[in-house]
Order: structure tokens, then C-alpha cells, then sequence
């Protein structure tokens, strides 16, 4: 497994201060973002679901979780869009913290 560089979690939290219209287009720069960081991480260019089902078998990640963010998918279907940006940012934050999973 990769670790990232700091030009990559800066990218990452870029994606914090981006001006957005609202929620779904937030998600949607978020998930952007984390679908790169997580190609490096896990040295695969996989699509944005098989990248969370990896990370959350690598990471342990529960159930829940592993849903939410596979969900961001298609954030304009999503029931609680305030819910699914909170678990984007929580993964923005871990890999900004430790650079990489597991």
C-alpha cells in the first residue's frame, strides 16, 4: 500500500475550502478528490465503489460506513446528503492524518 505525498493530501483538503452551490455539488468535489487519493493509497485505478469496498476491507471499516460512502455515488438519490459529507470529510481527515489505510 501507498502512502500520499503532501502536495496530495493538500489537494485533498483543497477540497474543504472549494466553493460549492450546496451539498450535492460538495459531495461530489469531496468524492472527486478522495477517489484520486484513494488510487494512490491503493495503488489501483479503480472506479469510486470498488475503491471504498477495498479501503473498507483494508481499513475495517463497518458496514455502515462502507455504505454511506459507496453511496456518494450518486449523491442526488441520497436520503441524508448532510450525513454522506460528513463521512466523505472524516475520510479527507484519516487520510490527511496518516497519509494512507490500515
Amino acid at each position: 500500500m501507498a502512502r500520499l505525498r503532501k502536495d496530495q493530501t493538500e489537494a485533498l483538503l483543497d477540497a474543504l475550502d472549494s466553493a460549492t452551490s450546496g451539498p450535492i455539488e460538495e459531495i461530489t468535489v469531496a468524492r472527486e478528490r478522495l477517489t484520486a487519493a484513494l488510487r494512490v493509497v491503493l495503488e489501483s485505478d479503480a472506479e469510486w465503489t470498488v475503491l471504498i469496498d477495498e479501503a473498507a476491507r483494508v481499513d475495517g471499516w463497518d458496514e455502515d460506513r462502507r455504505r454511506l460512502l459507496r453511496a456518494a455515488v450518486d449523491p442526488v438519490s441520497a436520503a441524508d446528503p448532510d450525513t454522506m459529507l460528513w463521512a466523505l470529510w472524516d475520510l479527507v481527515t484519516e487520510l490527511n492524518e496518516r497519509r494512507t489505510l490500515g
